[in-house]
C-alpha cells in the first residue's frame, strides 16, 4: 500500500478549536442563565420579605391602637433629597435597625424574625437578598413610591443598589396588592 492511503488518526487544528469555540459559546449561555435564575431568585426571595414585613407592621398596629411606630424616617416629605447613595444607605439602615427594634418588642412579632434567614437577618439588621437594607415608609414619598391610601409600606433598593431609582426597587405594596 502506498503512503497516500494510510489513514491518518488524530484531530486537524480546525476540527479542535470548532470544538472549543463550540464548548466556550455552551459555557458563555450557562453563565448567563445562571445569572438570570440567580436574579429572579433575589426577587422572589425579596419580594417574599416585604410580605412578612407588611403582615407583621400591620399585626404591630392592630396590637397599638391603630398607630404607626415611632420610626426614626428614611426621608420627610420636607428634608431634601441627598443625592449620595452613602448618605441614603445610612439613612436607611438607621431606619431598618428602628423598625426591626420596634416590631422585635413585641413577643408575638418577634418570633417572626426567627423565620428569616440567616443572610438577611442579624439580629439588628434586615436585608435584601442583594445586601441591601429594607426601608419602612410611614407615607407616600414623591421620589419613593406611593402606596394606596398613603398607607405605609416597605421597599428594597433592588439588585443595583440605588433607593431611589424605581425601576428595580421592589415595594410592598407592588407585591401584596394593597
Amino acid at each position: 500500500m502506498s503512503r497516500s492511503i494510510a489513514r491518518r488518526r488524530g484531530y486537524t487544528l480546525v476540527e479542535m478549536l470548532t470544538t472549543v469555540a463550540i464548548l466556550v459559546i455552551f459555557l458563555g449561555l450557562m453563565v448567563s442563565l445562571a445569572r438570570r435564575v440567580r436574579a429572579q431568585s433575589a426577587e422572589l426571595v425579596t419580594k417574599e420579605v416585604l410580605v412578612k414585613l407588611d403582615r407583621l407592621m400591620a399585626q404591630y398596629i392592630a396590637h397599638n391602637n391603630k398607630k404607626l411606630p415611632a420610626v426614626q424616617p428614611f426621608l420627610t416629605a420636607d428634608q431634601p433629597v441627598p443625592q449620595d447613595e452613602a448618605a441614603l444607605r445610612r439613612l436607611a439602615t438607621a431606619n431598618n435597625k428602628d423598625f426591626v427594634r420596634v416590631l422585635r418588642s413585641q413577643p408575638t412579632l418577634a418570633r417572626a424574625f426567627e423565620a428569616f434567614p440567616v443572610r438577611l437577618y442579624d439580629e439588628v439588621t434586615l436585608h435584601d437578598d442583594w445586601g441591601n437594607p429594607i426601608v419602612f415608609m410611614p407615607s407616600k414619598h414623591k421620589d419613593i413610591g406611593t402606596a394606596l391610601r398613603d398607607r405605609y409600606f416597605f421597599f428594597s433598593a433592588g439588585s443595583d443598589g440605588k433607593y431611589l431609582t424605581r425601576d428595580d426597587n421592589l415595594y410592598s405594596y407592588e407585591v401584596s396588592g394593597e
